[in-house]
Formats: C-alpha cells, structure tokens, sequence
C-alpha cells in the first residue's frame, strides 16, 4: 500500500499534546477507531488489495467517534500496514497454518488477530472455535486455519447483540482480508456448517 498523507494542519507540538492527553486511554481509544472503520468502510479493493483511506474517511470516523483526526490517522494507517506485512508473512510460511495441531494454532492466530484488530469479542471468539472445531470435527471436514478464525469471528459478530453491534456488522470484505481468507473458502465452510441463506432467514422470521 502506498499511501501519502498530507501534512496536517494540527502543528507537531499540538500532536504530541493529543498522545500526552489521551495515552493512558489509547487502548480504549483505539478499538474503537478500528471497530468503526470495519463496520462503515471497505479498505479492500475489488482484486484482495488493501487500499488507502482518503482524507475525507478520515474525517468521517473522527466526526463519528469523536476522536482526533490526527489519532485516527495513525492508528489506522499503523493497523493497515501491520496487517499487509501479516498478510505476507502468512503468504510465505504457508507450512505454519497447516491443519496440524488446529485447536492450538486456531487460538493462537485468533489471539494475534485480535490485538492487531480488537473488532470482536474475544472470549466469545475462542467459545466459538471450539464449538467450530467440534463440527467439523464431526463433518470430517478440515478447512484452513485462517478460514476456521474468519468463520468464528463471522459467527461472534452475527451473534453480538450489543446496541451499536446489532445492526451493523463487520464488513465481510474487510473480515476476509483480515484473516487472509477467500471468498471461495469462506463461503464454502459457511455453507458446510450450516451457515447458510436459508438459515439466515430462518432466524429473521
């Protein structure tokens, strides 16, 4: 990803005053930021690219969450690029996510993947993966391990019945990619659990 960012009309000196205000809360600060960008804009181009956001996203998050554009821009733009070099880390030790030692690698991945993007809940997460691994398990039916993790945080989220979490979901383009999953995979594990069309309309009525 190549991205310039125009130089800010907030002065340096104004920059470091907004971390030494809001550092102690950055963990706070930050989920949300991520969270907002997951679920109200794609960052995936239509051939699996991670694009840039534009200054006026950035606007737009900062004006939603109400946290600095200045913050917004970094923690994005820091999460965008960590999650390229992941993404290429994956793609050249693709041994690693062999289906041996699932249970144990699913957790582990699931872990990273939620301190690079805190967009989900984890403890309902890692709930979820066993229950996953117990259906395929039974299915004799062993996807990759990042499809497992895409699936568990499909279901988590779908789950979620927070207020602000209800009526909007993870962007599913975004959750692939944050996962380095296929379309093609994920939908095929979907459907094969029985997370399908008919079920999710079964459970609207």
């Amino acid at each position: 990803m190549t991205q310039t960012i125009e130089k800010s009309s907030i002065e340096t000196q104004d920059i470091h005053e907004y971390y030494a205000k809001y550092f102690k809360a950055q963990d706070t600060i930050r989920p949300v930021v991520l969270d907002y960008l997951f679920r109200n804009f794609g960052f995936v181009t239509y051939n699996e690219k991670i694009r840039a956001i534009s200054d006026s996203e950035y606007t737009q998050i900062s004006e939603a969450t109400k946290v600095p554009k200045v913050l917004v821009q970094r923690f994005i733009t820091r999460f965008l690029v960590d999650l390229i070099w992941i993404r290429k880390f994956f793609k050249e030790n693709a041994r690693l996510l062999t289906s041996r030692h699932q249970d144990r690698k699913v957790r582990i991945y699931l872990h990273k993947l939620h301190r690079l993007a805190p967009v989900f809940d984890y403890k309902r997460a890692r709930e979820n993966a066993n229950r996953l691994q117990m259906k395929i398990k039974q299915l004799y039916f062993c996807p990759q391990i990042m499809t497992q993790i895409a699936v568990v945080i499909f279901i988590t989220d779908l789950l979620d019945t927070r207020p602000s979490r209800l009526l909007c979901k993870i962007i599913q383009a975004n959750l692939r990619v944050l996962c380095s999953c296929s379309a093609y995979a994920f939908h095929r594990t979907r459907n094969k659990i029985g997370l399908t069309t008919d079920y999710f309309k079964s459970i609207k009525t």
